[in-house]
C-alpha cells in the first residue's frame, strides 16, 4: 500500500524535491537570454518585412505627364501625395525637370511659376523661390519648398516621393 501511494504521489504532483534547486541564479538567467535570443532571431524577418511595406506605402508612386508633353520652360500642375497637397512640375531644360510642393513655406500660398524670371513666385507676400532646389530667394517665407522626387521610365515622369525643405 506505501509502494502505491508513493507511486500516485509521484505520478500526481511531478516533484523531485531532491533536483528541485538545480537551476540556480547564473542558470536562469543563462536560460532567459537563450530564450530572449530565440524570439529576437525569430522575429527579425517580420520587422524586416514590416519597414519595407512601410516604404512602400510612404512612397507612392503617381504618374504625372509624358515627357514629350512637356516642352522647356513649361509647367504642369498635379496633386502629391493626396488631392490636399498641390504640387508642380518644370521642366528647366531638354533633361531637367524640378518638381516642388506648391504651398509658400510663409502662409501655404499657392506658388506659381513665373516662366520669364525663372522664379517661384508666391503673391501673397511678394516671396521668391528657386527653381534649381527650391530655396528661398527673398521675401518672408522661412524654408524652401518641399520637392517631389521624380522618377523616368519609358518616357513618361512619376513623382514617388517627398524631401522635406532643410533650412
Amino acid at each position: 500500500m506505501k509502494k502505491i501511494e508513493e507511486f500516485l504521489r509521484q505520478l500526481s504532483f511531478n516533484i523531485r524535491r531532491d533536483r528541485e534547486l538545480d537551476l540556480n541564479r547564473r542558470g536562469f538567467i543563462a536560460s532567459t537570454l537563450s530564450l530572449m535570443g530565440v524570439f529576437f532571431v525569430s522575429a527579425t524577418p517580420l520587422v524586416a518585412l514590416s519597414k519595407r511595406k512601410d516604404a512602400e506605402a510612404h512612397e507612392s508612386k503617381l504618374f504625372i505627364v509624358n515627357e514629350k508633353d512637356l516642352a522647356v520652360g513649361d509647367s504642369v500642375p498635379f496633386h502629391y501625395p493626396d488631392d490636399n497637397d498641390p504640387a508642380l512640375l518644370i521642366r528647366i531644360s531638354e533633361k531637367e525637370y524640378r518638381a516642388y510642393n506648391i504651398k509658400c513655406t510663409h502662409l501655404t500660398c499657392p506658388v506659381y511659376w513665373e516662366k520669364d524670371t525663372g522664379h517661384l513666385n508666391c503673391p501673397c507676400h511678394n516671396g521668391f523661390f528657386s527653381v534649381e532646389d527650391g530655396s528661398v530667394l527673398a521675401g518672408p517665407p522661412p524654408r524652401p519648398l518641399p520637392s517631389i522626387k521624380l522618377k523616368f521610365k519609358n518616357k513618361k515622369i512619376y513623382a514617388v516621393g517627398i524631401s522635406q525643405a532643410q533650412h
